[in-house]
């Protein structure tokens, strides 16, 4: 079976390795691999955020033509967004797959920094999921307020004004020349442009975007998501991680079951292996470009960002039911408890109340 299924190609998991740069005492600072999954991570981020913030500027996919969200605001919301993917993947590793086991308990209370050793591996979406989620509740209440400039006629770019609307509205009142004897009237517009401190705070005003609508940001970020889940998935493959289970399909891949020796740089295989279904890449093709597809789809073709918790209610409900048909095809979960197994995964039972939260927002937005 070995010889008619498709070899895994053993990629170094390392996109390039960081050189050694100096020591500080004790401190050694390189060499270290950068490894393609925190390629992935960053690409993904930097992608998704860049499909946002083009999402905003296209004002006509917003009712009454507005967006809820702004480009600066989505700026900030990056960092949040990152922490909330690390963050959250890592504790949801350690709440799902690690706790439930008894020897990742027992290495835990050995070595309690294990659980701070992303680069080690051990990331889950679902926990990824809960932490953007808790990142767009926390930056839509909480940041806004905190963040909010002191109105100043310049054009220093202020946080969470759609500058392009205070462009366009102050424009219309904007002066070639300085009114004799008003100097402190007007304030600069522009390079060469004078306009009433009056007109531009009115304009600047209707222009701010104080409230970050929660919904709206999470149906900005359900659009922007696939991305990273794609590349994520690429990079699970790389990895020869997260394989599927047995099969005698053509399209089968004999990966290295015992993974790869970071110590002596080489892939590790046990002689035994056979073909497994690359369940990465499935997921590669629905959880990343199929959900893409269908939500963006849904962004232009029916203006679902109209519908705030639209698009976030169709991301949840498209991942969940992708998750839970994909589980059948990866490698069951060790650690569910035995009057489980064979039934039901983890992957199953977290996707669940996915679903059913997404058929709540996507009726709630339909109403």
């Amino acid at each position: 079976m070995i010889e008619a299924a498709i070899q895994f190609p053993q990629i170094d998991p390392a996109a390039l390795s960081i050189p050694h740069l100096f020591d500080l005492g004790p401190l050694h600072v390189g060499p270290f691999p950068l490894r393609w999954y925190a390629l992935a991570y960053i690409v993904g981020l930097l992608l998704g955020w860049r499909w946002m913030t083009y999402l905003i500027r296209r004002q006509q996919l917003w009712t009454p033509g507005k967006p809820s969200v702004s480009v600066p605001q989505a700026d900030d919301f990056l960092f949040w967004a990152t922490l909330g993917v690390i963050l959250g993947g890592r504790i949801g590793y350690i709440l799902f797959y690690m706790l439930p086991v008894a020897a990742e308990r027992a290495k835990i209370a050995a070595d309690p920094l294990a659980m701070l050793r992303i680069w080690e591996g051990g990331m889950a979406f679902h926990g990824g999921l809960i932490g953007v989620g808790l990142a767009v509740f926390f930056f839509a209440y909480k940041l806004d307020v905190k963040l909010r400039p002191r109105v100043e006629i310049n054009l220093t770019q202020r946080r969470h004004v759609n500058y392009e609307q205070y462009t366009k509205l102050a424009s219309k009142h904007a002066a070639s020349t300085l009114p004799e004897g008003k100097k402190r009237e007007y304030a600069r517009f522009g390079s060469n442009q004078w306009i009433l401190k009056a007109e531009a705070k009115t304009a600047l005003e209707k222009a701010k975007v104080d409230k970050v609508g929660m919904l709206a940001l999470g149906d900005l970020a359900a659009a922007a998501a696939p991305i990273g889940l794609f590349f994520g998935r690429i990079a699970n493959f790389i990895n020869g991680e997260l394989w599927g289970r047995h099969t005698d399909a053509p399209w089968g891949v004999v990966f290295p079951e015992g993974g790869y020796n970071w110590v002596e740089r080489a892939w590790v295989s046990y002689g035994n292996e056979t073909a497994r279904h690359p369940s990465q890449l499935y997921e590669a093709a629905l959880e990343g470009v199929a959900l893409f597809v269908i939500v963006n789809l849904a962004t232009f073709r029916f203006q679902s960002l109209a519908r705030p918790g639209f698009n976030t209610g169709l991301f949840l409900i498209c991942y969940g039911v992708f998750r839970f048909l994909l589980e059948f095809v990866r490698e069951p979960d060790a650690h569910m408890p035995e009057a489980l197994q064979g039934y039901v995964t983890m992957g199953m039972l977290l996707s669940a109340p996915m679903i059913a939260a997404g058929a709540w927002l996507l009726r709630r937005a339909l109403v």
